[in-house]
């Protein structure tokens, strides 16, 4: 073999080597790790261990893992921050497994949600395997190019928080859209 055809032969085995290991285009993918038992009320329902957050260029998925033998939670708030330049988050997406809905309302910082619902949609309850996934479409946030995500989840009573994933106030890792 030549010199000539064996660099093209390299060149080409690597495209091909660099088309079949990277990772998938279309979404950035982020997980927000959250240590079991954290939760600081006698409740033991919504004790999160990861939210993980897909940020595809159609919608935002978000997906709740529960501490073991914890079970789900009545009440979710993901609290989406869109602009780092703002205190607090700009959106408020909450949900619940009683009205297996989920709806969009644009939030006043850490405060709370504002106004009427912009969006809203059902939520994917795995009961089972104690799993809560939602798919809110981008447009619903305003089609961010980067988000990061907070999660709060109560029990029965609003304002009786369960857990704060990743803490109070803070949220998770900035997530670039794919």
């Amino acid at each position: 073999m030549t010199r000539a055809a064996t660099t093209a032969a390299a060149a080409l085995l690597g495209g091909v080597l660099a088309a079949t290991t990277a990772a998938p285009a279309g979404a950035a993918v982020d997980a927000i790790k959250d240590p079991a038992g954290d939760a600081k009320t006698q409740f033991t329902s919504g004790d999160v261990t990861k939210v993980r957050v897909k940020h595809a260029p159609r919608a935002l998925r978000l997906a709740v893992v529960h501490a073991e033998d914890s079970g789900l939670a009545d009440v979710y708030r993901f609290n989406v921050d869109t602009d780092a330049s703002s205190p607090g988050p700009e959106w408020v997406v909450s949900t619940g497994t009683e009205v297996e809905e989920w709806r969009v309302l644009r939030a006043d910082g850490w405060a709370g949600a504002q106004g009427e619902v912009v969006c809203r949609a059902g939520n994917d309850i795995d009961w089972d395997a104690q799993r809560m996934r939602l798919v809110v479409p981008r447009g619903c946030l305003g089609y961010p190019d980067r988000l990061r995500v907070n999660l709060v989840t109560a029990n029965d009573y609003p304002g009786t928080p369960v857990d704060h994933a990743p803490g109070k106030r803070r949220f998770g890792p900035w997530v670039t859209s794919g």
